[in-house]
């Protein structure tokens, strides 16, 4: 799969922040219509604060104009860890633990647009954790995390995340990845 990734902070330093407006406002995600509002609505503003980085997957549609195939955004939650969370021993040891604490990269968003192949989304994380993988070798944090809906989990533990709990409000599952 040839796939282009690219910050889209480098984007709009080349085309300009009309012109990105333009192309993200292109993208349509069916399955995932929290993850298309934050695209066009929030993922600037993000980046521009330093909440959070977004990379998008661009490549050519029918007529030849570039469109939005998917998106990931990346940025650092530290995750909470108590006694009592069911992760596993040997995922628990390799998270590094201080004061119930555990510092962790976030997989914030992940969404393929509508009609994008299958094994789209699994590319895009195998990109996520080359950053992930960056970010390792210079600062040594090796926990990557993600929040999901319960439909989500086989799908998330297939590309090698493990359940640790629901959240907080209960809505979501947290679960982590070994980098």
């Amino acid at each position: 799969m040839n796939l282009s990734v690219r910050k889209l902070d480098e984007i709009r330093a080349d085309i300009g922040e009309d012109d990105l407006n333009n192309l993200l406002s292109t993208f349509k995600c069916s399955a995932e219509p929290a993850a298309e509002r934050f695209l066009k609505k929030t993922a600037i503003k993000h980046d521009r604060e330093s909440i959070s980085r977004t990379y998008l997957a661009v490549g050519e549609d029918e007529s030849g104009l570039d469109t939005i195939k998917g998106f990931f955004t990346l940025a650092i939650k530290c995750i909470s860890v108590e006694e009592y969370d069911p992760i596993p021993k040997d995922i628990l040891e390799q998270m590094n633990v201080n004061n119930k604490i555990a510092q962790a990269y976030l997989l914030g968003q992940l969404a393929k647009a509508d009609g994008v192949e299958k094994g789209f989304g699994r590319e895009m994380i195998k990109r996520a954790f080359h950053y992930f993988a960056k970010g390792n070798e210079m600062f040594g944090c090796r926990v990557a995390r993600l929040d999901c809906r319960d439909s989500l989990i086989d799908y998330y533990e297939s590309c090698g995340f493990t359940f640790i709990r629901k959240n907080f409000d209960k809505e979501l599952n947290q679960m982590v990845a070994i980098i």
